[in-house]
């Protein structure tokens, strides 16, 4: 059984309606790395539908959070000056450095907010900055001001520095200077909260001292106490959250106390995962070390984001490479495909456990049918010499990749290929671009041997005769190689030199099938006679 599937099964022991919570603090450009949470939110909900129970999924903007660290890129030169008045600041206050954006949270959510939809991503999406400003929080608020002695003997139980007498668990926001970092709330009354706007470690307070009304949402509660009031309000019964939240003494930790013995609720199934790294490194908003969802529509399909997050239990750590580790991510994923339609052979095990993860991945029910896929290798080669897409598919229909296309096989195809064109210009090493030489490279040719000549004949002679596939290709050349007695790497350099000039280049299977078969034919014989 795939984990979202015990996930859902353990739901429906506890009852048949689900609310499953997601969501992320504003504080930057939002990357794969938050996806977890929504696409895991995302794919318990579909499960439990799946399986009779009724469930809705959200994501929850924490935008009134305040800024600790300017973000990238705002964080250099003159906005780095204009950004540092704003620490401490909720970042719904913040002004966006794009006219277009309502704001900060905008400019930074709206993009992957816009982009959930490609991936398949069904839900509901709240502001915290509005669930205050509403009132909506002002009765928790009230039980948890009522209640700060307790909440404070909770939180103590798991702090080395204990929390002052006077402590209320209440961010109220400064009046006069608005930043909510910077505020201790020492005293309430009626819908008051009485604060000093003293500091924090990373910005100074004004020292004004003041009264906020709670119920206007003129603060917020503590994020510790916050987190347990919202499963109540929003009656979450499932949550993703990063390993941070769940160590021992932990938010999660402290929210089922403070759930249970404040709110009166139950906390919420929790589903914990591990953190996803670009090249080792991880993720981070602040540091600009960030993969955001448009970029990734750039250049991969959004079931391979799916797939990346669903292949793997969520505490197996992930690392993300947009290089040549993307060709083996599509490799796995089209493999996964080939099995769950019978088209490769796999243990009965293997075929359940790639047939689950082949239906999470896909945007909504998967197709009944296998689809033809483009090789992503031969698309990376395809993409650079490709005339127009009404060319591309010619010459995947001459190479027997597409047969008898539908409408639906050559939209998947014009997308990949699409894909494999904004990869290369991005992301590929530089031996895998190339531009063919229009004429014949004389000055790198003349550096043949007789015996490279010799091997690209018989090459020009056998593609005359019949048809390969890339890989039959591939695998012909290493066989003209043994038999002249030529060794093979010398036989794809000397190939390379007549088509790009240079002694290296694209996968030789897939570049020689991408290529016009009689301008390589043609290609070959001149340079064997020059």
């Amino acid at each position: 059984m795939h984990w979202i599937d015990k996930v859902a099964k353990a739901l429906l022991k506890r009852g048949k309606k689900h609310v499953i919570a997601s969501g992320i603090s504003v504080s930057g450009h939002i990357h794969i790395g938050h996806c977890n949470d929504v696409f895991i939110a995302d794919g318990v909900r579909r499960a439990v539908e799946e399986s009779g129970g009724k469930a809705e999924a959200f994501w929850y903007a924490d935008d009134y959070d305040p800024m600790r660290r300017i973000p990238w890129p705002l964080n250099e030169g003159e906005l780095a000056e204009k950004y540092k008045q704003y620490l401490g600041v909720p970042y719904v206050d913040i002004p966006s450095p794009d006219p277009n954006y309502k704001n900060f949270v905008d400019y930074f959510a709206r993009p992957f907010i816009e982009s959930l939809g490609d991936f398949g991503i069904n839900v509901k999406i709240y502001s915290g900055a509005e669930i205050y400003r509403s009132g909506k929080m002002a009765g928790l608020t009230k039980t948890a001001l009522k209640q700060a002695d307790k909440i404070r003997s909770i939180l103590n139980k798991y702090r080395s520095e204990l929390l002052p007498e006077d402590w209320l668990p209440y961010d109220a926001i400064c009046e006069k200077c608005g930043r909510i970092a910077t505020t201790r709330t020492f005293a309430w009354h009626g819908n008051y909260v009485s604060y000093r706007c003293e500091g924090c470690d990373y910005v100074s307070g004004c020292g004004h001292e003041g009264e906020a009304d709670y119920t206007k949402g003129e603060g917020k509660l503590t994020w510790r106490v916050e987190w347990p009031a919202r499963w109540k309000l929003l009656k979450v019964t499932c949550e993703p959250f990063g390993k941070d939240h769940a160590v021992v003494g932990g938010s999660y930790d402290t929210g089922k106390l403070i759930a249970k013995q404040v709110f009166k609720y139950r906390a919420p199934y929790p589903v914990t995962y591990e953190w996803v790294s670009l090249h080792g490194e991880r993720m981070s908003s602040s540091k600009g070390v960030v993969f955001t969802l448009p970029q990734w529509l750039e250049i991969a399909e959004p079931e391979l984001l799916r797939y990346f997050i669903f292949r793997s239990k969520p505490m197996k750590a992930k690392d993300f490479d947009p290089g040549l580790a993307l060709l083996d991510l599509y490799d796995e994923f089209d493999l996964v495909e080939q099995v769950r339609f019978g088209k490769v052979e796999a243990s009965d095990r293997r075929k359940k456990q790639f047939k689950r993860i082949y239906e999470l991945s896909q945007r909504s029910k998967p197709s009944k049918r296998l689809v033809q896929r483009v090789s992503f290798r031969f698309a990376t080669v395809l993409s650079q010499v490709m005339r127009d897409e009404k060319h591309a598919i010619e010459v995947l229909t001459s190479k027997g990749m597409l047969t008898n296309p539908s409408e639906a096989d050559v939209k998947l195809a014009i997308r990949r290929l699409g894909c494999a064109g904004k990869w290369v210009s991005k992301y590929a090493p530089e031996r895998l671009r190339f531009k063919v030489s229009e004429e014949v490279p004389f000055e790198a040719v003349r550096r043949l041997t007789e015996q490279q000549k010799q091997g690209l004949a018989q090459l020009a002679t056998d593609l005359s005769s019949r048809d390969y596939t890339p890989v039959e290709l591939h695998n012909h050349i290493y066989e003209i190689g043994k038999k002249i007695g030529l060794k093979v790497p010398d036989l794809f350099k000397a190939i390379y030199l007549a088509l790009l000039g240079r002694e290296s280049g694209p996968r030789a299977g897939n570049f020689i099938s991408a290529l016009d078969k009689e301008f390589v034919i043609s290609r070959f014989k001149e340079v064997i006679s020059s």
